[in-house]
């Protein structure tokens, strides 16, 4: 990408916005929005390090915003535990051609999705209210959550499904979105680093300048956010996520599927 048209400003502008949207209000899933799309505007790395980027902007205001309501333990923890996956996933990235990295973001993506509308029903069953506190993070489950999401993000730079998963049935709302935002934060910012170590050659200074310009949709969807998160019904909006996330995930294992049979 040596010159920025309007066109990819506008549309990485437009998947910006829309994933830091999507972030305000549920606290987590704006990789699981913008890569994938951004997968067909960008060469695979840029559009993994934009993706891990961007949601760091993201992350930063929400998370600053919350920073009293986060689980300091389990964020630390996570992280460490995840270092030996994430180091494993960005080196495997590097042998994953652009094509091979969509199918597999849309594999997560339908999974994910399925997963969640699972756990939907199961809870509006249930009507249990999760409580804090008991989670054991020594437990080999929490450690293959904490390795699996390092290793989705050095691959796919999509962390958030294994940790989500782990974190919805135990965390109230606010302290969720609050511990989510603060460790995809650190994350990123830990892959991010070590992608632009081994793979110099995809942030060049007109990369770096187009993830700048983005801020300015970064804080349009967190303002954009802010009044939907307050008013919005919680379950029917998360049905609709995962409506588009599911779309999504279709869209990007289109290309991969029609290469594999045709």
């Amino acid at each position: 990408m040596e010159m920025l048209s309007w066109e990819l400003w506008l549309a990485m502008s437009g998947i910006t916005f829309f994933a830091t949207f999507i972030q305000v209000l549920t606290g987590f899933g704006f990789g699981l929005v913008a890569v994938p799309l951004l997968l067909f505007v960008l060469p695979s790395q840029q559009a993994l390090l934009a993706g891990m980027i961007l949601s760091m902007m993201g992350s930063s205001v929400q998370g600053f915003q919350m920073r009293r309501l986060v689980r300091r333990d389990l964020v630390l923890r996570l992280l460490l535990i995840g270092i030996p996956g994430l180091a494993l996933g960005v080196v495997l990235s590097g042998y994953m051609n652009e094509m091979y990295i969509k199918g597999m973001v849309g594999i997560i993506l339908i999974g994910y999705v399925v997963y969640q509308w699972v756990q939907l029903k199961s809870s509006a069953l249930e009507k249990k209210v999760p409580e804090e506190g008991d989670i054991n993070a020594s437990s080999k489950g929490f450690v293959m959550v904490a390795f699996s999401s390092g290793l989705l993000n050095g691959l796919a730079a999509i962390p958030g499904p294994p940790v989500v998963a782990l974190l919805i049935k135990h965390l109230t709302k606010d302290v969720f979105q609050a511990t989510t935002v603060t460790f995809f934060f650190f994350q990123y910012a830990m892959t991010s680093a070590l992608k632009i170590l081994v793979f110099r050659e995809s942030f060049t200074l007109p990369f770096g300048i187009t993830l700048v310009s983005m801020i300015l949709a970064v804080v349009l969807g967190y303002v954009a956010g802010q009044p939907f998160r307050k008013k919005i019904n919680e379950a029917q909006f998360k049905k609709l996520v995962y409506g588009l996330l599911f779309i999504i995930g279709v869209t990007s294992l289109t290309e991969p599927l029609k290469g594999l049979f045709f």
